[in-house]
């Protein structure tokens, strides 16, 4: 019996609401796939604001998912909300930090306006991560170094892509 009631209280750990942990994330992104007049080679600015404020929950191959409130941008007009953010940690593939908006605005190409989520992927050799839990100092976003991707996709293909760089993260 003690043996269920441990299985169950395990189950529960996965859950549970995260402790309110609000962060702002810098970034530049050099483009790499370009749309309209954004131009592969062009250097943009981001930024990504949130706050880890809703339950947590494990999601397929090992991420847990970790429901968020905030914005992120990218240039002079396109924003959206943020909706999660993916981790992945102690597992057989790369460690993930993944900061996902939806609903996104302000991206206008040949008179159709975007339509589809944009997120910031930082991936880790395995081990790099050493919990799910969202990170909390600079130096955890650091230590993600194997790959660093944004993307936009509208339509069920990608629209923007590049390099994520020099990304600086406080957290409180």
């Amino acid at each position: 019996m003690l043996r269920v009631a441990a299985v169950i209280a395990s189950l529960f750990l996965h859950t549970a609401p995260v402790a309110a942990q609000s962060c702002t994330i810098d970034f530049i992104v050099v483009v790499t796939q370009g749309v309209g007049s954004i131009r592969p080679g062009e250097e943009l600015t981001g930024h990504a604001s949130y706050t880890v404020e809703g339950p947590s929950f494990r999601q397929e191959g090992g991420s847990t998912a970790h429901l968020a409130t905030g914005q992120m941008s990218i240039g002079d007009s396109i924003s959206g909300p943020i909706w999660t953010l993916m981790i992945t940690s102690e597992g057989p593939t790369a460690d993930l930090i993944g900061i996902y908006a939806n609903h996104v605005e302000g991206l206008t190409v040949a008179g159709i306006e975007f339509e589809g989520p944009m997120t910031i992927n930082l991936f880790g050799r395995p081990g790099t991560r050493p919990d799910p839990a969202p990170p909390t100092r600079q130096e955890e976003f650091d230590r993600m170094d194997l790959r660093r991707s944004f993307s936009l996709q509208a339509h069920g293909r990608d629209m923007l892509a590049g390099n994520v760089t020099r990304l600086t993260a406080v957290c409180t």
